[in-house]
């Protein structure tokens, strides 16, 4: 019985044609998402219509587009967007630059590379909640190495409350620590990359008389130049969408210093439980992603 069953099962899946099998075996996963993933965003986007606020009593009324035609005019989130635009650029440069010239000197050889190798992972290897509280006692004003270190050298007299000193100086030490983290990672793409690159296009090179200058133009970015788009991606995605270092390092302050979008999302939504609000800046952020996302594969393309 059970053989028989098996055998009209088997003639039933040798009947169905390639595409019809992927997506019956594919079935199952794509349930899942959508309950777990497309669910929640379809529903968050019905909350972004609304006047959704769960502390006030019957706080819940349908307000169409007006919360992301007030956010254009909320001083708080425009603010937050220049500081965004400035965390991102900068982040974004700085471990990618960083992380090339990295890979670079690890593309060579020399003595105790192995050991510049694990050093350099471990600030990829803490978790960023970790890196965030680590940071923090750095820059204490009480007790942090940064004061300590800078007492030592004379450059300053007393110990400094660095977060207080200006918003600029603010989010450049939040910028700091984030491109201290990302480095290793966007070092291992890249050196992954440069290896991938043959030996011959540098012999070639060299055969006709291109300086190292130009062999890093015109053969090492060309050979890496699908890795270090995909290094800025992923950093540009994940600026924007900073959360853990701010909520650990500064808590968006002083102030709103360092209220970067993202972290304004949080605030909105369960800070001041204005789920309506929170849910529209949620999806501009959203929308900003895709729309960089969409720059960066275009330039990759017309590279091409």
């Amino acid at each position: 019985m059970r053989e028989s069953l098996l055998r009209k099962l088997s003639r039933k899946v040798d009947a169905l044609d390639e595409g019809t099998f992927s997506y019956l075996i594919s079935s199952p996963a794509l349930i899942l998402f959508l309950l777990l993933g497309a669910f929640p965003i379809i529903y968050s986007l019905g909350f972004s219509l609304w006047n959704y606020r769960l502390n006030v009593p019957s706080g819940r009324h349908f307000v169409g587009l007006a919360n992301y035609i007030s956010m254009f005019h909320d001083p708080v989130f425009l603010g937050s967007l220049v500081k965004t635009a400035y965390y991102t650029v900068a982040t974004v440069c700085l471990s990618t630059g960083l992380g090339l010239i990295a890979a670079l000197l690890l593309n060579q050889s020399f003595v105790g590379k192995g050991i510049f190798l694990l050093t350099m992972l471990v600030p990829w290897a803490i978790p960023k909640v970790v890196n965030g509280l680590m940071w923090k006692w750095i820059y204490d004003g009480n007790y942090g190495i940064l004061n300590a270190i800078l007492m030592r050298l004379g450059l300053i007299h007393e110990y400094q409350w660095w977060f207080v000193k200006s918003p600029a100086v603010a989010m450049t030490l939040v910028i700091l620590a984030d491109v201290w983290k990302n480095v290793p990672f966007a070092a291992l793409l890249l050196l992954a990359a440069l290896q991938a690159v043959p030996i011959s296009l540098y012999e070639a090179a060299r055969c006709d008389g291109a300086n190292a200058w130009q062999q890093f133009k015109h053969v090492t970015i060309p050979g890496i130049r699908y890795t270090l788009m995909m290094v800025l991606i992923l950093q540009t995605m994940w600026s924007l969408k900073a959360f853990d270092l701010i909520y650990t390092l500064t808590r968006g302050g002083p102030g709103t210093n360092t209220t970067i979008t993202y972290y304004y999302v949080y605030q909105q939504a369960f800070d001041y439980l204005n789920l309506g609000y929170g849910s529209a800046l949620a999806y501009f952020v959203a929308l900003v992603i895709i729309i960089f996302s969409a720059f960066y594969v275009r330039i990759l393309g017309r590279a091409d």
